[in-house]
């Protein structure tokens, strides 16, 4: 005979993984990247950039299929450490540009989509 206990812990963890999954789906929220602990909920955010040079921003909205060749490419043009470009690269679409000029947006876009991503100025 199954242990009662153990059941409606199992349906516990049945309808725990059906409301992620439908998190994700309907409103594009990933649990993974919020962290509760006992005084406070964090949202984990991927870092911004601020040139302050104009008025543009940029927006990564694909990676494309070689993440890892857009993730180093995005390291050697904005300087950021191997772990804030990978957090670039897990929340797309994300702006990771702002304040900067209409030449450095094209460049920056240009270099990017040579690598197979998907970018946008705003």
């Amino acid at each position: 005979m199954i242990d009662p206990t153990l059941l409606i812990c199992a349906i516990a963890m049945m309808v725990i993984m059906i409301a992620r999954e439908f998190l994700k789906k309907k409103y594009n929220i990933d649990m993974d990247k919020i962290f509760i602990s006992k005084n406070s909920i964090r949202v984990e955010k991927p870092p911004v950039i601020n040139k302050g040079t104009g008025k543009n921003s940029l927006v990564l909205l694909d990676a494309g299929a070689n993440k890892a060749t857009v993730m180093a490419t995005l390291r050697q043009i904005t300087g950021l450490g191997y772990a804030d470009a990978k957090k670039v690269i897990e929340f797309i679409p994300t702006t990771f540009m702002t304040s900067i000029s209409d030449k450095e947006a094209d460049l920056t876009k240009k270099a990017l989509e040579f690598v197979g991503a998907k970018v946008e100025i705003k």
